[in-house]
């Protein structure tokens, strides 16, 4: 029965938390989005998402407007 109760706690968490929380994308559509899937972000780019491989993200140059805020 425990199994069960597990299993339900998983299945709603991958159904509804995780796709809230980021969203998985492919290097084409990262591409499309003028950006790269990297390990790590350089200081003058910004994550856009979170790609499909392991531990690697989106990143996309800042505009030059983000630049003044920060």
């Amino acid at each position: 029965m425990k199994i069960f109760y597990y299993l339900l706690h998983f299945l709603c968490y991958v159904t509804f938390i995780l796709p809230a929380t980021c969203s998985l994308v492919d290097a084409d559509r990262c591409t499309k989005r003028k950006g790269l899937c990297k390990r790590n972000c350089l200081m003058s780019e910004k994550q856009i998402d979170t790609c499909f491989s392991p531990s690697k993200i989106c990143c996309s140059e800042r505009l030059y407007e983000e630049d003044d805020i920060i």
